[in-house]
């Protein structure tokens, strides 16, 4: 029996724990509250201290402009008997800059403005007081405050727009690099396979397949190591021709380890203070000796002919590649050009076996495109309330059940993702609809019907399958998917 078993835990840890977690929940709930505030002020980043300064800076311009207006007109600094209140224009700006919030601040800083110096005329007066309440002009200031909100309501209007716009193009730029990656990695496979496919046992496909199913292998059983390391290396030397080259890992602070997890050839003890080694770390890409932004003393100093940082999508280090010798003729364009793209490859299963383990421990037969690009999604749904869709089709086990299964199944669109299994003697489709609403899914089932109609001679689907469908975002995609495999199941 173990000391731990033998001793009973003392009550003092249980204490501290049970009385740390309120306050911890007390300060979560502060820092949701401040955020939520600040958010209103700050349309682009919710910063809290950019908030605060465009708040001083909302205060300070009125302020000015009020001083300026009663240095050109002592008398009347507000612009209430002119033709024009020229005033009202900076607490407009400022709401059409920064939103409502911010310009409703601007209308109360006139307002104390104008108070201020009602009293300071009540001081000044020889009769006696000025009448506050008789002074105030109601339609100056109701006619200021109706344009205000205006022009708040439309700058939040439009910001809100923006943000959304910005948040598809994001992940359409994000897809658009995969397809484009993917893409120029099948050619240089086909190019590869029709010149040496007698020399080498594997197209360039299959090693970055077998290189994918062991990064998302291993990062399972060892989320805290850089997984396949070995056969990354394999495949740089079998599609590069890389002679002496190793891979780095980093440690829990982000710091890069001296002993290389993996290594090609007699590599040197590896020397972080290398002038290409620090440019790369610095710039975070793929840095070589031939690069023109690299000064030539730097090329000289230093003994590695490539340094390569590996990245995350979030820019996070956790690893890098150094090569020390690679042969003369393969140090060219489309040598480094299809490094970095293996690079890339590589770094992408490590974030796809990070983001979607959990579904893949549920479900073993779900793709991975489908479980990483599901997680994204769950993530753009949450920050910006896009909306995406899951559909399920299942059908049966008849001659026309499973024809119409192959035909709606060549109905996938670029931008789609679709999971095909058996689940007893029925057939599934799930397809994941990027980017899709409610309406988007009542369109994908309607062109499914008139495909049905126009290839079976108007058979309707919901005689030969069922319809599920989820809402990306309504629950956690590690149970949001297995759910819907549930429902499809029973």
């Amino acid at each position: 029996m173990s000391k731990s078993e033998q001793q009973p835990e003392s009550p003092a840890p249980r204490k501290l724990a049970a009385n740390a977690r309120p306050l911890a929940q007390r300060m979560r709930r502060g820092s949701d509250f401040w955020s939520r505030l600040f958010a209103r002020f700050d349309t682009d980043t919710a910063s809290p201290r950019k908030a605060f300064w465009r708040t001083v800076e909302t205060v300070a311009l009125v302020l000015a402009s009020l001083v300026l207006s009663r240095w050109m007109a002592p008398d009347d600094p507000f612009g209430v008997q002119a033709q024009f209140p020229w005033i009202w224009v900076v607490p407009a700006v400022l709401a059409m800059r920064y939103g409502t919030t911010l310009g409703v601040l601007a209308v109360v800083t006139m307002l104390a403005a104008w108070q201020m110096n009602v009293q300071l005329l009540s001081a000044g007066h020889g009769d006696g007081p000025v009448s506050a309440a008789d002074a105030f002009p109601q339609s100056y200031f109701l006619g200021g405050l109706v344009l205000t909100l205006l022009c708040g309501q439309f700058a939040e209007v439009w910001n809100a727009r923006s943000r959304r716009l910005m948040a598809i193009n994001a992940y359409l730029d994000e897809r658009l690099t995969m397809l484009t990656k993917n893409h120029f990695l099948l050619r240089l496979s086909h190019e590869r396979l029709e010149q040496d496919l007698l020399a080498k046992p594997l197209t360039l496909r299959d090693s970055l397949d077998r290189m994918r199913s062991l990064t998302l292998t291993q990062t399972m059983l060892d989320p805290a190591r850089l997984p396949a390391a070995d056969a990354f290396l394999q495949v740089l030397v079998q599609s590069c021709q890389i002679e002496i080259a190793s891979v780095h890992a980093c440690d829990a602070d982000g710091k890069l380890l001296l002993q290389p997890l993996a290594s090609v050839g007699k590599a040197e003890p590896f020397n972080p203070d290398d002038p290409l080694v620090q440019y790369s770390l610095a710039q975070g890409k793929l840095a070589h000796i031939q690069t023109e932004s690299v000064h030539q003393n730097l090329r000289n100093q230093s003994r590695y002919l490539l340094s390569a940082p590996l990245l995350n999508f979030e820019g996070k280090l956790f690893g890098l590649l150094l090569v020390e010798q690679l042969p003369f003729v393969a140090l060219n364009e489309d040598t480094l050009q299809l490094m970095s793209v293996l690079i890339d490859y590589y770094a992408d299963g490590i974030e796809m076996g990070t983001t979607s383990r959990a579904i893949i421990q549920q479900l073993p037969t779900c793709p991975p495109q489908m479980a990483v690009d599901l997680v994204r999604l769950h993530h753009l749904k949450r920050n910006t309330d896009i909306d995406s869709s899951l559909v399920a089709l299942v059908f049966g086990n008849d001659e026309t059940s499973r024809d119409m299964f192959d035909q709606i199944r060549r109905l996938k669109r670029a931008a789609d993702v679709i999971w095909t299994y058996t689940a007893g003697e029925r057939n599934v489709l799930m397809t994941l609809l990027p980017l899709a609403g409610s309406a988007a899914v009542d369109g994908y089932l309607m062109r499914i019907e008139a495909v049905s109609h126009a290839q079976f001679g108007n058979k309707f689907l919901s005689n030969y399958a069922e319809v599920h469908t989820a809402a990306v975002g309504q629950d956690e995609p590690a149970r949001l998917l297995p759910r819907l495999v549930e429902r499809c199941a029973d």
